[in-house]
């Protein structure tokens, strides 16, 4: 009977939502000048709380390493706040799991480090129809990774992002 009940609800409420679900793709630029592209999905729980997936990687090299790979995979709890006719802001709070690996110049070394860490954001939106908007935000990552023969003052914790929503 509560699966019945809990199952009526969500339909329910994914009924008198205007979107059941979004997509989004964003480039972001971190605190410390790298360059990363954003991409995420995220579904209606309630009508304006979703929960996002989200997945981050660099796209730029640091001239200290040959290779650098740092990746990201998030899962956010988001809710949207219209301010008005064509403006939100969304914060949002979840777990971020951040790899690291980096080879360095003329070695073959390389080191890698991995962490999960609470993370929370806010974004501004614009939306442009009833299906897209464009948005900025920014996003703390929390703490940097925890490498010993590595600089880690350096590495990105934080990125500042724009792109574009799209409601399915």
């Amino acid at each position: 009977m509560k699966k019945i009940l809990l199952g009526v609800m969500l339909t329910g409420s994914l009924l008198v939502a205007n979107t059941f679900a979004q997509i989004g793709l964003g480039y972001s630029k971190g605190d410390s000048s790298d360059n990363f592209i954003t991409a995420f999905g995220s579904i209606k729980v309630l009508s304006n709380i979703d929960l996002r997936l989200e997945y981050t990687k660099n796209v730029s090299e640091n001239p200290e390493f040959s290779k650098e790979d740092i990746s990201r995979y998030g899962l956010f709890a988001t809710y949207t706040l219209p301010l008005a006719a064509n403006f939100s802001i969304t914060p949002k709070i979840g777990l971020a799991k951040t790899d690291g690996s980096f080879t360095f110049n003329d070695t073959f070394k390389r080191i890698s480090d991995s962490s999960t860490e609470f993370t929370y954001g806010i974004e501004a939106n614009y939306q442009m129809n009833d299906n897209i908007s464009l948005f900025v935000g920014y996003t703390d990552y929390g703490n940097k990774l925890k490498l010993k023969e590595l600089d880690s003052s350096q590495l990105d914790t934080k990125n500042y992002t724009f792109g574009i929503k799209i409601d399915i």
